[in-house]
This record gives structure tokens, sequence and C-alpha cells, in this order.
């Protein structure tokens, strides 16, 4: 969903100050096809992005030197309704629909793509795992949900939801399992991260999360959890970093290497910021 917020500029910028444990930096510029990028992954020494709400259902693969479009993959049976997140385990590749800013979507559903199919076809037909969540009492529709979702990760054969709360600026996480089918999702912790969680990426290396996101004045961070239990994820570390990058509309992020991770941010028109790609490294 894209974001209309009335920026306060004065002293923002002092907010980013408070840098922790990650070194962050800009690498690139993504090209106009994917200037809504809202989610990422790192794929067979490629990049894997596409765009949000209202878009084509296509994943667009990116030379992750030059960050041109190598192959546009169309899933054949799908809608991008609001696309916003992307995980994989070691054969799939799971697209997350279930952007809800409204709050009134009864049809979340998260698309199963095979990697085999990724690799050498252009046009892939996916499975579909539907879910809804055990706490949200109806689907009326009101402006800035609770139950807006724009961050997803597979682990031990699950996919995590985490929320994009709009009004407690909080984020809840779920999951539900990678097995196509219809599912009330299991709650499995909450974290006051002060702002908007909008990707998540699984470190197998070391066991950790790491989440993206930004505060109201578009100043983006990251939070590491590290030593979740299953049934909550943020029982462990959490570690919460504010990025030294200025206004960015952070959105989507990957584990590259043990210790070193690619952002991708979507285009923002009024700040004349372009969709673009930032490495991450832990200090």
């Amino acid at each position: 969903m894209k974001v209309k917020l009335t920026l306060l500029y004065i002293s923002a910028l002092a907010l980013g100050a408070f840098f922790g444990q990650f070194t962050s930096s800009l690498v690139g510029v993504l090209p106009e096809a994917v200037s809504e990028s809202s989610g990422l992954l790192y794929f067979d020494d490629t990049l894997i992005s596409h765009n949000d709400s209202g878009n084509a259902p296509i994943l667009y693969q990116l030379n992750k030197k030059t960050f041109k479009v190598e192959k546009e993959i169309e899933v054949v049976n799908a809608k991008n309704i609001d696309w916003e997140d992307l995980a994989q385990d070691q054969n799939y590749i799971y697209v997350g629909d279930f952007g809800n800013y409204w709050g009134d979507r009864e049809d979340l559903v998260v698309y199963k793509l095979s990697k085999k199919d990724i690799r050498t076809l252009s046009k892939v037909t996916a499975e579909k795992i539907y879910f809804s969540y055990p706490d949200k009492k109806n689907n009326t529709r009101k402006s800035s949900s609770n139950f807006d979702a724009e961050a997803m990760f597979c682990k031990n054969n699950e996919l995590y939801i985490l929320t994009k709360q709009w009004r407690e600026k909080k984020t809840s996480a779920y999951k539900i399992p990678v097995k196509p089918g219809k599912y009330v999702a299991t709650k499995v912790g909450e974290y006051n991260t002060k702002g908007l969680v909008t990707g998540a990426t699984y470190n197998k290396q070391d066991n950790s999360v790491l989440l993206v996101g930004y505060n109201m004045f578009m100043m983006p961070f990251v939070v590491e959890i590290e030593n979740s239990s299953a049934n909550n994820l943020f029982a462990g570390t959490v570690k919460k970093t504010q990025l030294d990058l200025g206004f960015v509309q952070m959105e989507g992020v990957t584990t590259y290497t043990d210790g070193t991770y690619y952002l991708s941010s979507e285009s923002f028109t009024k700040l004349g910021a372009s969709a673009s790609i930032y490495k991450l490294n832990a200090n």
C-alpha cells in the first residue's frame, strides 16, 4: 500500500543520529520497472523484487551489480492485489499478497512458486496458501488498519507474517504452514517497534531474523531478533537500530551472506527519492 504521510522535517535528521550495530550504504538505483519495489529476495546470485498494489503479478530478476532487469516471471494464476514481501526455502519462493491497509480483505494469500519453474520459465503457476488472523474480529473497512502486513520470512517449514500496525506502531507475528490450503494463523508474539514494519528475512547461518521498517519521520530502522522460540518470535534478544540513511521508504530486506543484507526502498516522489538498493553490514 502506497504511503500518504505528512512529513515533519524539523529535527527529523537528528532522530537518525542514534546508530547501532549495523553499517548501511546506498549501492544502486532500481530501474523504473520496479519503482514501487515492496519485497526483496537474494536467489541464484541475483536479486528478485516486485511492485506493490495494483501492479502486474510479475517478479523481476535483477543483476546484483547493475540492478538491471534480467528476467520477468509472470505468475499467471495470480493477481497483485497488494503484494508486499517475498520469502524462500530450499525449493520454493513465496509471494505474500496480504497488504490490508483498509482492514477489510478476506482473500489474504501467499503464492507458492517452484524454484525449478522460476529458473526455466517466464510464466509460472502458483499454489495458494490462504489465511486469516485469529484475533481479527471483523472485516469492517477502516483506514490505517492494525492488520495490514508487509513482512514475511520462512523458517522450519512455516511462514511467519508480521503486521504493519498503523495505529499502534507495533508489530504482531503470526505463522502458517507452507502447505497449500486455508488456515487460521497462529499468533506468536508482539513487539513495540515504535514504527511500521515493512520487510523481514531469516538468516539460517546464525538463526536470526531481521526486520526493516520506518518511523513517522520516514527514517528507516532494523530490528534484529535472536534466540526466538516457536511460540514467541520475540522471546529472545531483540535489538532495534536506526539507520543513517536519511528519509527512505524502506520496504524489503534479504539475507545476502552471513552478516550482510540487501535492502530495497520504494520511490517517494514528494522527496524526490528513487527506488534504491542498500547494503547492510553487521559491525
